[in-house]
């Protein structure tokens, strides 16, 4: 039966389970796309193993159907899915799967991602943008919109699980990129353990590194242009986003959360540095066999472990213990914000004058008719606290030399 459901599956990816309660039958399950076709092909074993997963389900909570409304979440936009039954694939009939419905999230695809990421990118260094058309300029990019389609999907799967006790089977195209994401995020709502350190670590090893999300193929790893021109065929910063929908939870829930940014920060930037083996390759067969990267590179989880401030002092572990953290949707979706520390890390610096060196990666000198020269810093990442501190000392450096110049003249006059 699963060799013949893992043949009806695009990619032989059949129905797995990523995620199940302790306590009742709310579950989520994970798979690719049907080989249904412009023919309407069915696969008996697909629909009977669907319902046998919802028939447990039914067991345990001791309900009428087996599955309800919501069973099956495909993360594409229909026209999307109805498109790809021109190509053998597309979407399942709930007339074969009973008891089923199923919702369409509207999650762009991989090139739909990139382009969206270009633009943001492209907009947060340009020096000619009005700051009057901000937020607009910055919607206009849709990469805030599709942050929230994935929470949005996201929020749902952990309600229908937590709230209606359902097993959830989430797919997309291959099973691989949005899948991954709404997986995850949907455990992270659910699962206090994956809000730890140890968890999130353990959560990215399982929904994207073991169910296969191609790290190398969406990253580029050592990849140059080709030669029509810079292709970008399957290049697309699928986890970038992922680490962007993780943040705004971080943000809007920071004691729920035992990192901090800064953790997700330089995780982003590791995504891209080659400094590590954990995200390296396409599949675990690769890594394992292939490349042998666990013997030969250092693990990404345990250097962010060694650093104390990731931690997020803000933590509060009784918040944590409560278990599911399910928020009002529209609470969640309009608070939505741009992440400023790694979409506009390249962008404008602020030039401050300061005197604490520890603020500062480079330093200039300005001089002015007969002032005193004084020492501007660019600083990376200023607070506003930081950056208060910093214009306090500079004045009371500059009243403590006046008031000393005044004193030495005064000298001279008496002497």
């Amino acid at each position: 039966l699963l060799r013949r459901c893992a043949a009806f599956r695009s990619e032989n990816r059949l129905p797995t389970l990523t995620w199940g309660s302790a306590n009742h039958g709310g579950s989520i399950w994970r798979s690719s796309q049907p080989k249904v076709g412009l023919q309407g092909n069915r696969s008996a074993e697909d629909e009977r193993y669907l319902y046998a997963i919802g028939d447990e389900a039914k067991r345990a909570n001791l309900a009428a159907d087996a599955l309800a409304e919501g069973g099956i979440m495909d993360m594409r936009p229909k026209s999307a899915a109805m498109a790809n039954r021109t190509q053998g694939y597309g979407y399942e009939n709930t007339n074969y799967y009973r008891g089923t419905t199923i919702n369409f999230y509207g999650i762009g695809n991989i090139h739909a991602v990139r382009d969206a990421y270009q633009k943001i990118c492209a907009l947060c260094i340009s020096p000619n943008t009005s700051d009057i058309q901000w937020m607009q300029l910055v919607e206009n990019t849709n990469w805030p919109s599709m942050t929230r389609l994935i929470l949005s999907a996201s929020w749902q799967t952990a309600y229908h699980v937590h709230i209606n006790r359902l097993p959830i089977l989430l797919h997309c195209s291959h099973g691989w990129d949005r899948t991954s994401q709404v997986s995850a995020l949907a455990q992270l709502l659910l699962d206090p353990y994956y809000r730890t350190r140890e968890g999130f670590s353990t959560l990215v090893e399982k929904d994207f590194l073991s169910f296969g999300h191609p790290f190398h193929t969406r990253c580029g790893h050592g990849e140059g242009k080709n030669e029509q021109g810079g292709d970008e065929g399957q290049l697309s910063p699928i986890f970038l986003q992922f680490l962007d929908c993780v943040f705004q939870l971080v943000n809007q829930f920071p004691e729920y959360f035992e990192f901090n940014a800064r953790y997700l920060l330089l995780l982003s930037e590791h995504i891209y540095s080659c400094r590590f083996g954990t995200l390296l390759c396409d599949s675990e067969r690769e890594r394992e066999v292939v490349a042998g990267i666990r013997q030969r590179t250092y693990c990404l989880w345990e250097y962010l472990d060694s650093i104390p401030e990731l931690l997020n002092p803000l933590f509060d572990k009784a918040y944590s213990e409560a278990g599911v953290l399910l928020m009002p949707l529209p609470m969640l979706l309009r608070n939505v914000t741009l992440w400023t520390d790694r979409l506009c890390m390249y962008g404008s610096k602020a030039i401050i004058p300061c005197s604490p060196p520890r603020l500062s990666s480079s330093q200039y000198t300005v001089k002015s008719g007969d002032e005193q020269p004084v020492e501007l810093h660019t600083a990376k990442d200023v607070s506003a606290r930081a950056l208060k501190r910093a214009m306090d000392d500079v004045e009371i450096w500059r009243v403590t030399a006046i008031a000393a110049l005044k004193e030495v003249e005064e000298l001279k006059k008496s002497g």
